[in-house]
């Protein structure tokens, strides 16, 4: 956390309080300054503060009694407190999602009984955050309870809109998530998933698993990309399993530039699938600014807790896993290629710089497909330029994992004759005359296996 003085610390801060198609255009417009710190603590928003403490201790007193009907009912009225009108926010937020999710929840009765401690968490936040919580500039560790303190805020939607968050995640707290929208529309189903990955999140915390001084790391790595001729790293190709089921690995996130995508909202691809088994991370959509082209972020020391099964719409959380263990993220978002596919095949040195600024210094990396799915990206050329970046960057073993079964093992063992310097040349080569000549369907393995006798 960052240090101010007295003067400063008690400085209102004139915040906007928009309706939500404000907030969408706002998000929309260039942000003409870096944002250096988030607006969170209740000393900073004294006007705002006494009323949501009045809200919250309705959940406290009314425990004996608690429904999860008292619950959406509550988080309807801190949500409504930061808007200028809260019968016209009333009317879009429904809150109905939080009311199905606990109501079919399997550990209803003991969530319920939890909700006095989780708003306990939330009043820490007076104590805990006295003062800015800082932005992701270059590091930020937090203790696990501070996390959960932060994850308590956002659950009860009780965080303030920030000065400046055109460049956050559009979304930072619970609201959209609970807000059910369409009762035909499948993606509710999904927003339900979500929120029960939260219950089992809060249900941990006050397990005597939960352990509240180990620190979580945040950091935004910037590296400096040079070309040498290392030997290419171990490269190992599965055709099938889950990435966060390897151990002792570094998992490669496919992030948006808005770290977490639509975690909080609709989305339902691998980052938010890895942020809704890994909760925690969940407090980087607070701290994190956009992500540059030539940047990655690390978060190391999360805990893997939910099981699940699906992908997309058919995500469903599964419950708490029996061996909590503590899991890294690479987070990287590679170029977006949904609208021009070929322009891949010019842009490939961006995605190489991408890989290299995560890759760098880590020794064991498990990925996959790359921004392959709704971006358009080709798997066999990003998972080339991830090789190169891993191997540039000094790891032993690069993971891949893929769900197609061709001898892809006995091609990448064959590439192996190469070294870092070498292959990269093949697919700068290979780039070069796949954007001159948009029709041909050579994949990049294909093509550079065939310019030499292996």
């Amino acid at each position: 956390m960052n240090n101010q003085s007295s003067d400063q610390k008690f400085v209102e801060i004139l915040t906007p309080v928009l309706s939500d198609q404000e907030e969408d255009t706002q998000n929309n417009k260039t942000q003409q300054h870096a944002l250096q710190f988030l607006y969170i603590s209740p000393n900073l928003y004294i006007k705002l503060w006494p009323e949501i403490k009045k809200q919250l201790s309705l959940l406290k007193t009314t425990q004996k009694n608690l429904t999860p009907f008292n619950v959406q009912s509550t988080l309807e009225e801190i949500y409504s407190l930061h808007f200028p009108n809260p019968q016209q926010i009333k009317s879009k937020i429904n809150f109905r999602n939080f009311y199905l999710a606990l109501d079919g929840f399997p550990q209803k009765k003991e969530f319920l009984d939890k909700i006095p401690q989780i708003v306990d968490l939330a009043l820490k936040m007076d104590s805990e955050f006295t003062d800015y919580l800082s932005m992701l500039l270059e590091k930020v560790e937090l203790k696990r309870i501070q996390v959960a303190i932060l994850l308590a805020n956002m659950f009860l939607c009780v965080m303030h809109l920030q000065p400046d968050y055109k460049l956050l995640p559009p979304v930072f707290i619970m609201g959209k998530l609970f807000n059910r929208q369409n009762e035909e529309n499948g993606q509710n189903t999904n927003k339900i998933q979500k929120i029960r990955c939260l219950l089992y999140y809060f249900l941990h915390v006050f397990s005597p698993e939960f352990k509240p001084s180990e620190k979580i790391v945040f950091t935004r790595k910037k590296q400096n990309l040079t070309i040498h001729c290392n030997p290419l790293c171990e490269f190992i190709y599965c055709e099938y399993g889950q990435m966060e089921n390897v151990q002792d690995c570094y998992i490669v996130d496919f992030a948006n530039k808005k770290i977490g995508g639509g975690v909080l909202n609709l989305g339902c691809v691998q980052e938010e699938i890895l942020f809704l088994t890994h909760p925690e991370a969940l407090v980087s959509l607070l701290i994190t600014t956009e992500i540059k082209p030539d940047e990655s972020i690390i978060i190391e020391n999360v805990n893997r807790l939910i099981m699940y099964e699906g992908y997309r719409d058919k995500f469903e959380c599964k419950g708490i896993i029996k061996q909590i263990r503590s899991v890294n993220f690479i987070c990287i978002d590679a170029g977006d290629y949904s609208g021009s596919y070929h322009s891949q095949y010019k842009d490939y040195k961006r995605e190489l710089i991408k890989s290299y600024s995560g890759f760098y210094g880590i020794s064991r990396i498990c990925t996959g497909k790359w921004g392959c799915g709704a971006f358009g990206g080709e798997w066999q050329l990003k998972a080339l330029i991830q090789w190169v970046a891993a191997s540039l960057g000094g790891c032993q073993q690069l993971i891949f994992i893929n769900d197609e079964s061709y001898p892809y093992n006995q091609a990448f063992n064959l590439l192996r004759v190469l070294n870092s310097n070498q292959l990269w040349e093949q697919i700068q080569k290979y780039c070069q005359n796949k954007s001159k000549d948009e029709f041909n369907k050579i994949n990049a393995i294909d093509f550079i296996l065939s310019q030499k006798q292996f």
